[in-house]
């Protein structure tokens, strides 16, 4: 996508980072995902479980998300806005979690960092207290209890490692393509992994991946990122969350075709805002710009479980 190729719809408000914009405003590659379905080892801290989810299988990196059981032990964050001038959103302080914690789901990215495995995952939550509550899970913090199960879509054609990137001025995930591999997999799903740089509509990002990579159907794999605010829709009323960035637990969504050869995005996501609530609802076009980053993954329709 070129700079220009928002598809935010007048008025939409979008961030003014602190770098220069790169050019191009979705790094794309193909790969073909491979599906993994595990229950996560109770007792054990979550990055050792997901490094042997995936590294341990010959994969490079996996997207998708973890839902069910219970946390032992965490810490969270959720969006604050940067005062220091330094980027635009940031961090809160981190919260801790009251567990034993009821886990419900959260959208997770696995690659490295500094050679090691790690995890953007963010997560929605019922604390040893019932409040409902969700956030940017600090990895290594997090100890599993019984009954996680990790949804995952693993790849060995692209490594997601973070890397600085100079316009948001923050360390993000990058998609990096695998030259040689090492491990054979048989099967897969013909798919694509992307980042998508800020100030870009999340449905157009979607759509866009989707006539770019010739997909006819296509199913979102990769659900986690955040947007300028959150514009949702739950029937006919709008459900708005505050800005200037939202952490997006999950996206779920699907792409078809319409009958002038179109594709078209129908998307759904939570939430939370800088207030600490969470939102849910459908995904308006043209109102959901991407604040720091989003990792998607497009794939095929798995047809051994749709």
């Amino acid at each position: 996508m070129s700079a220009p190729d928002t598809a935010l719809l007048t008025g939409v408000p979008q961030l003014e980072h602190p770098g220069p914009p790169a050019a191009r405003r979705a790094d794309a590659y193909p790969a073909t995902l491979h599906h993994l379905d595990t229950e996560l080892p109770a007792g054990r801290s979550l990055l050792p479980a997901l490094h042997d989810a995936v590294f341990e299988r010959g994969f490079t990196s996996a997207f998708g998300e973890l839902r069910g059981g219970t946390f032992t032990e965490f810490d969270y964050y959720i969006p604050s806005i940067c005062h220091a001038g330094t980027s635009v959103a940031t961090f809160s302080d981190p919260r801790r979690g009251h567990g034993p914690a009821a886990f419900v789901r959260g959208g997770v990215t696995i690659g490295k960092r500094d050679g090691k495995v790690f995890a953007h995952c963010h997560a929605m939550f019922v604390g040893a207290d019932g409040i409902m509550r969700a956030g940017h899970l600090i990895p290594d913090s997090v100890l599993l209890g019984a009954g996680v199960r990790a949804d995952l879509y693993a790849t060995a054609d692209v490594a997601m490692t973070v890397t600085p990137d100079p316009e948001i001025n923050f360390p993000v995930f990058q998609p990096q393509p695998v030259r040689e591999t090492t491990t054979t997999h048989e099967g897969g799903l013909r798919s694509v992994v992307a980042r998508i740089h800020p100030n870009v509509d999340i449905v157009a990002a979607v759509e866009h991946l989707a006539k770019t990579h010739r997909f006819e159907t296509a199913i979102v794999r990769g659900k986690v990122g955040s947007f300028v605010g959150a514009t949702l829709t739950q029937g006919d009323h709008v459900i708005t969350a505050p800005g200037p960035a939202t952490e997006v637990m999950y996206l779920d969504g699907a792409v078809t075709t319409d009958a002038d050869g179109r594709p078209r995005a129908e998307l759904s996501c939570a939430a939370v805002g800088i207030d600490g609530n969470v939102y849910t609802g459908s995904v308006v076009r043209g109102h959901n710009p991407v604040a720091m980053t989003f990792e998607l993954a497009l794939s095929e329709p798995d047809r051994t479980i749709q």
